[in-house]
């Protein structure tokens, strides 16, 4: 018994002595710290070559930030991996000890404990079995404190192949993209391949390898296509012929494009790699299009809620998502309405009326004839950069016009029309892109159907004229029912010196008519012309001279083709009537 606490007492002592050794290591962290730190930057600022040997990176699990707390029963343990020893009670004594090499855990009196390459829950319970033999009745703790560290190699399709420092914590995605830094240099020297990031093999001391498609992991946030790295892993990253050995996706998907093909490819797995769901959804029916070795095509049309793993892709596939005839879309009402926003619609069936009611009917003020609805006749202006997948990098565009200025082009470039007709064709379809509407006379027998970005704008009815143009008082004029235009130009202050004529622009439709068949109403203007042209700016006077030149011009070959023509008839009657007389 006297043996048994002299030998306790020698293990209280070196579990005092152990707790000092790294408490006299801290004097020197700091500078071990910020030289990590500065490799770090350097490694974050593309300034250090990842071929180089990376042992300034030799503490980077300092800087390392956790997912979460290890899962003991994936964590596998290994060399250089720290452990606290906590023996005692309410004061326990606490060492930090390492694995050794050869993968054992040296544990104060109760010796050696073999933990590489068991599960951290594992290695946990076989050190605390081995310390409670020899301390049957003191609280014994074993924790990893700080995980080791370890280099992985790296080969195939990435600017910078070699070898990597990397953690047990550290999944493929953190390492390869260590590989990827060096942007001055292309993963492939031949363009027409590409990094298979779908098929990468990672390949493990013991022999075992996997294939990882990283890309899944991108598109769906799961980490079982991003696995933990082990000691001496290879990530192989394979290239692949988009021409030969790809698959590809289009239709109603958020992330089309061409995806290297695995061996394992379903249509179900390539939609849900393109959708970024699983299961995926969007739409009802997917097309597959497959070209035989023939030369033939084969088509099959299936079903996304029957759809399941059993069918096979191949090489150069095509997987069409079908558009869903009920997905819908969204159209908006402004103004005077009781709920102005934006609302779901079924485009080409929900109708007028029906968005009308959803936004709660007209106000009292609404000018329901002054009603317009505003839809696109020409895509957007910004020009559009598209890519063949999500994950490929985003290039500069180039394009020399915008997508509404080439659209206009490609529809007037066969057109037989002069310059000033092509300019005015597409100066309209800039302009012309609205519908008026008479919302107190919608035609139930003859609807009008929304269509996906619709906007129906409901002005207020300010119970008035407005008159513009050369009279004294141009504004508004309350409207008076069965007036005349005499009333409301009468009410501006009457006719200015330069007064031609004069229009009434009717609200809604901006029909232009003249005093004698308009009836005016209220949201109507009335506009009086110029009786003689005249120029407000320098600009506008260049070109009114220019215009008033070119019209001169044009008077002056008429006459001298009148003139002309007169001369040689002349001419003609002349020499008949003397041949007559002769």
């Amino acid at each position: 018994m006297i043996l048994r606490d002299s030998l306790r007492s020698i293990a209280c002592a070196c579990l005092i002595v152990a707790c000092a050794i790294p408490t006299s290591r801290q004097g020197h962290a700091q500078d071990f710290r910020e030289q990590d730190t500065q490799s770090f930057r350097s490694l974050s600022g593309f300034d250090l070559n990842p071929l180089q040997d990376m042992t300034g990176l030799s503490r980077m699990n300092d800087l390392i930030t956790m997912e979460g707390a290890v899962d003991a029963e994936e964590y596998i343990v290994g060399p250089g991996d720290r452990f606290d020893v906590s023996v005692g009670g309410p004061q326990p004594i606490i060492t930090m000890i390492s694995v050794s090499a050869d993968g054992h855990l040296m544990l104060p009196e109760a010796g050696a404990v073999d933990v590489a390459g068991r599960l951290l829950g594992e290695a946990r319970d076989r050190a605390r079995t081995a310390l409670q033999r020899e301390f049957e009745n003191v609280r014994v703790e074993v924790t990893l404190s700080q995980p080791r560290q370890f280099y992985v190699h790296i080969s195939g399709a990435v600017p910078a192949p070699g070898r990597y420092v990397a953690t047990p914590v550290a999944r493929i995605s953190t390492v390869l993209s260590l590989a990827y830094l060096d942007s001055t240099k292309t993963p492939l020297a031949n363009r027409d391949r590409r990094p298979a990031l779908r098929n990468i093999h990672l390949i493990h001391q013991d022999g075992s390898n996997e294939r990882i498609d990283l890309l899944k992991y991108y598109s769906t946030g799961k980490t079982d296509h991003n696995p933990y790295l082990r000691d001496g892993d290879v990530i192989s990253v394979p290239s692949y012929n988009p021409d030969y050995d790809a698959v590809f996706v289009s239709g109603e998907v958020p992330f089309p494009g061409t995806y290297d093909h695995r061996p394992d490819d379903t249509v179900y797995d390539l939609l849900v790699l393109a959708t970024g769901e699983d299961p995926p959804s969007g739409f009802s029916q997917v097309r597959l299009l497959r070209t035989n070795d023939d030369g033939q095509t084969t088509a099959e049309i299936y079903d996304v809620k029957s759809l399941d793993r059993s069918i096979k892709l191949e090489p150069r596939d095509q997987v069409h998502a079908l558009h869903d005839p009920t997905v819908r879309g969204s159209a908006a009402i402004e103004g005077r309405v009781y709920y102005p926003g934006t609302y779901s619609v079924v485009p080409g069936r929900t109708t007028l009326t029906s968005l009308l009611e959803m936004a709660g009917g007209l106000r009292p003020d609404a000018l329901a004839r002054g009603a317009t609805l505003q839809r696109a006749t020409l895509p957007p202006p910004v020009p559009q950069t598209e890519r063949r997948n999500q994950f490929e990098p985003m290039l500069p565009n180039f394009e020399m016009f915008r997508a509404d200025s080439l659209a206009m082009l490609q529809s007037t470039r066969l057109a037989e029309m002069d310059y000033i007709s092509r300019a005015y064709l597409r100066h309209e379809l800039v302009l012309q892109n609205r519908l008026p509407i008479n919302l107190a006379d919608l035609d139930a027998s003859n609807p009008i159907y929304i269509q996906d970005g619709d906007r129906v704008f409901v002005p207020r009815d300010e119970e008035s004229v407005f008159v513009l143009g050369q009279v004294n008082r141009p504004g508004y004029v309350p409207h008076e029912p069965g007036a005349g235009l005499d009333y409301y130009v009468e009410a501006s202050g009457g006719l200015g010196d330069n007064a031609g004529r004069t229009y009434v622009i009717e609200a809604g439709t901006g029909r232009y008519l003249t005093a004698a068949e308009a009836q005016i109403q209220s949201g109507d203007r009335v506009f009086v012309d110029r009786l003689i042209p005249r120029a407000d700016s320098d600009r506008l006077q260049q070109l009114l001279m220019a215009d008033r030149r070119a019209d001169l011009d044009e008077r002056s070959r008429t006459v001298q083709n009148i003139v002309s023509t007169v001369g040689a008839m002349t001419a003609v009657i002349t020499t008949y009537l003397l041949i007559r007389r002769n």
